[in-house]
């Protein structure tokens, strides 16, 4: 495909879709993987919301549902220094890949290069039906994540004591731990309790940790809830923070970035989406990707890498 020809980001990942079919595949092999990641701090950019049909964010309830912008605006995250990688369904991981190719021909930076990739796994449990605490694999399988030379798994796991249905997700969460692990691969698993609340995240965090064969590359991906050094004490598993649907402004998401990073060794990072794509007080993403980065890692907010000048000149929309 040419590089000089001013095309759409939609019309461009169209053709590569119905060209080369395979390409994003090929790509995923063909990447710079990171190594020894799972001794760092992390800040992983979490993009698997559209799947479960969640595209609220920021205040606005189809934010999510315009995929060219959704797609520009990871890419924004995922080229500034400390942020460490992505979190995605099968649908936006391969439209990813395939995005930094063109970024790369055209002249700009491999926003995926030596990244830390995880891919979603169970998206079943679809937001607002009757079946949501249902939450079967739908998306990535273990199999599929060693295919895509992919870094590890996310499973979800939501704890209601008035459902049934719990029961059934505690079985796939199982499985997909087991099929992992069989593989050698890192699993991050999110439990959460409904209704959320730092009493039940201490006693769930306990089933998160237990959940499975081994807790060997185990990482938990964990709310913010209050007093989050009764949480991080519960575990001896890395903890990777989530942002969650409402993560507020930029300034009060950091401080509770902040707070909780210091609650134990054991908090190794931020796992986080929408506070970051689409910041509640009309930031930029890159800005407050910036802006978490520093804070997990300790240093001074870099410089944001902006890609307006050189994305002018090869796309239009």
């Amino acid at each position: 495909m040419k590089t000089k020809q001013r095309i759409s980001i939609g019309k461009w990942l169209l053709q590569a879709r119905m060209e080369t079919p395979e390409r994003p595949l090929e790509l995923a092999k063909q990447r710079k993987r990171r190594k020894d990641w799972q001794r760092d701090r992390l800040v992983i950019l979490a993009v698997d919301h559209p799947a479960r049909r969640e595209l609220a964010a920021g205040g606005d309830p189809w934010a999510m549902s315009d995929r060219e912008e959704l797609l520009i605006r990871c890419a924004q995250v995922l080229m500034q220094p400390g942020v460490d990688g992505i979190l995605a369904t099968p649908d936006i991981m391969e439209e990813l890949l395939l995005l930094n190719e063109w970024v790369v021909a055209s002249g700009g930076p491999d926003f995926l290069s030596e990244k830390v990739l995880i891919g979603s796994m169970n998206r079943g449990g679809l937001s607002q039906t009757v079946f949501e605490l249902d939450d079967f694999v739908t998306a990535y399988t273990a199999q599929w994540i060693e295919r895509m030379n992919l870094d590890g798994g996310k499973l979800l796991l939501r704890v209601d004591s008035e459902s049934r249905e719990v029961a059934r997700t505690l079985r796939y969460c199982f499985e997909a731990l087991v099929d992992l692990a069989e593989l050698s691969l890192p699993a991050f698993l999110e439990p959460l309790s409904v209704p959320l609340s730092t009493d039940d995240m201490v006693r769930l965090v306990g089933v998160a940790s237990a959940l499975g064969p081994t807790s060997c590359h185990r990482w938990l991906k964990l709310p913010m809830v209050p007093d989050f050094k009764r949480v991080a004490r519960a575990t001896t598993c890395p903890i990777l923070l989530l942002g969650g649907k409402n993560p507020g402004g930029p300034d009060e998401l950091v401080d509770n970035v902040e707070r909780c990073m210091s609650a134990g060794e054991n908090v190794r990072g931020l796992m986080i989406g929408r506070g970051v794509l689409y910041p509640k007080d009309g930031s930029e993403p890159a800005a407050v990707a910036a802006q978490l980065a520093a804070a997990v890692h300790g240093v001074k907010t870099r410089e944001v890498i902006r890609w307006d000048e050189w994305k002018s000149t090869h796309w239009d929309g």
